[in-house]
């Protein structure tokens, strides 16, 4: 089971994360949905939004990406926050660190903080019928690294969460890849595979790893929230929020 594709316009890599088996329960729809970029979004794209009644978006992007392409959110009743994870994400990811395994350990070693604001955002959001949406560029590695670390947090199964991450490579190809490229052409960053893996790639193996250090260095999605000041009820809380009743 992976996540809930749903056509959001002028957007490639918008799904929901309802439906997703967690040892016995599901997560529940409508609580929290994951994206690329909103910069492009048009009317109808922000009616979607609205009928999802998101509540928040949270913008994964740092200020050079967001000032280059701003999300298109007018008129929409969204509180808009930011969490920069990763400052200048892509210039880095291809300039200094050779491998998206390099790129994610980074991120979890930046990203407490906003992994638990978001959480936060989640649950506050779900106490009033709202839903959340994250984002990044891609939606793929800021926002998969994110995404991952609060569904393996709340028990959600972990081939679910590999299978949900590496749904974006899918929805990348085509369109957006060939936008990249061309972007990549004109800064001069030569298109050898190791480059466009790092752009477009979203291997299951990759995000296994990613789980497996969460375990090795901070004793899982959970513990790592906790030692970034998440505290034992706002998990309980996480977990109301995402996870349908129990039996």
């Amino acid at each position: 089971m992976t996540g809930q594709a749903i056509s959001l316009p002028t957007t490639y890599n918008f799904r929901g994360l309802g439906a997703l088996p967690a040892a016995g329960r599901r997560t529940r729809d409508g609580v929290l949905y994951r994206s690329d970029a909103l910069n492009l979004l048009n009317d109808q794209g922000r009616l979607v939004l609205r009928e999802l009644r998101i509540g928040t978006v949270v913008d994964l992007r740092d200020d050079e990406e967001v000032a280059h392409a701003p999300s298109a959110l007018s008129h929409l009743d969204v509180e808009l926050l930011r969490g920069n994870v990763l400052a200048g994400a892509l210039t880095r990811s291809l300039q200094e660190i050779p491998s998206l395994t390099g790129l994610y350990r980074l991120i979890v070693t930046q990203g407490g903080p906003v992994a638990v604001e978001l959480a936060r955002t989640v649950s506050a959001n779900a106490r009033r019928d709202r839903a959340t949406l994250v984002h990044c560029t891609a939606g793929k590695d800021r926002t998969g690294v994110m995404v991952a670390v609060l569904l393996d947090a709340v028990g959600v199964d972990r081939e679910a969460i590999v299978a949900d991450y590496a749904l974006t490579e899918a929805n990348l190809a085509g369109p957006w890849l060939d936008g990249a490229k061309t972007l990549l052409a004109k800064l001069g960053v030569p298109l050898t595979e190791e480059v466009l893996q790092l752009v477009g790639g979203s291997p299951s193996g990759v995000m296994h790893g990613t789980l497996e250090h969460l375990d090795a260095g901070f004793g899982g999605a959970a513990r790592y929230l906790g030692l970034h000041g998440l505290g034992a009820d706002e998990l309980d809380l996480l977990k109301e929020s995402l996870l349908s009743p129990g039996k």
